[in-house]
């Protein structure tokens, strides 16, 4: 017998304690409400029992569009199964993860959690989530930041990438200015990464190990290339992480890959 069906629930039904959000993000819930009236639920929320209620183990923002819009039910996914707070939170991590949904603090503190409520460590939580180690690893540094910049990772004002570098700054104070000048536009993430590694006393090996350009040459033909002022493994992989991060919100959006190029040299320049 099937563990999961879709039927109408009655949103009164629903408690709204949001999975891995820190906050509604509002533009996000204006277009989902405008698509919803255009064109209807396309997705089912996934909602699990509580009792005689309803959590929602993925689906939040449709399930509050719904609400705004004066649904009182909605079509949703039901798990007869009810499940623990580390099942719901790494199904949510999978399906919202997938739909590059989450901001990376989001991510990582979910991330944290479920490590907490299941006992999974790093690399387990890695292989659960299809995620790779240096990935993981990633997030979880977000979460040694101080509140202050993480709240501006969080907001969108310091790219990830660049937070990462961040981590590894000496001090709080050197911390908070390179933070600053990252959200001010002022500062690389290769800039970033090369003062922490200078302030730390530079790289042991030298250049060993590390390159300003990376050609891979795929077996379908095309070739990736990943240039950057001193790139090593770890660099290399953030770079290919985040393009294919936004390629895949791109392909959610139906966003062409010609206007996603054009997206990317935008950012270059800005």
């Amino acid at each position: 017998m099937a563990l999961e069906q879709i039927q109408e629930v009655l949103i009164a039904m629903i408690v709204m304690i949001p999975l891995l959000r820190k906050h509604v993000d509002e533009e996000k819930l204006a277009g989902l409400m405008q698509s919803i009236q255009q064109v209807g639920l396309l997705y089912p929320p996934r909602l699990t029992r509580h009792g005689d209620k309803y959590l929602p183990a993925d689906g939040y923002h449709r399930i509050l569009a719904m609400m705004k819009l004066g649904h009182k039910s909605i079509p949703a996914i039901i798990e007869e199964k009810p499940l623990s707070e580390g099942e719901m939170l790494h199904k949510g991590l999978i399906a919202n993860n997938q739909r590059v949904e989450n901001t990376p603090v989001e991510k990582a503190e979910g991330i944290h959690r479920l490590m907490e409520v299941t006992g999974w460590n790093a690399s387990t939580v890695a292989e659960k989530l299809g995620l790779s180690n240096a990935t993981v690893s990633r997030l979880l540094a977000l979460l040694q930041l101080p509140e202050e910049i993480r709240e501006r990772v969080h907001r969108g004002e310091i790219p990830a990438s660049t937070a990462y570098g961040l981590v590894r700054a000496k001090d709080g104070e050197t911390q908070a200015a390179l933070a600053s000048q990252a959200a001010s536009g002022q500062i690389t993430r290769d800039a970033v990464a090369g003062t922490v590694r200078s302030q730390n006393g530079g790289d042991k090996n030298g250049s060993q190990g590390r390159t300003s350009r990376v050609c891979c040459k795929l077996g379908s033909g095309n070739s990736v290339t990943v240039c950057g002022a001193s790139l090593d493994l770890e660099d290399f992989i953030a770079a290919l992480e985040e393009v294919l991060a936004k390629a895949r919100k791109a392909r959610s959006q139906g966003i062409e890959v010609t206007t996603l190029a054009k997206m990317f040299r935008d950012q270059a320049r800005a």
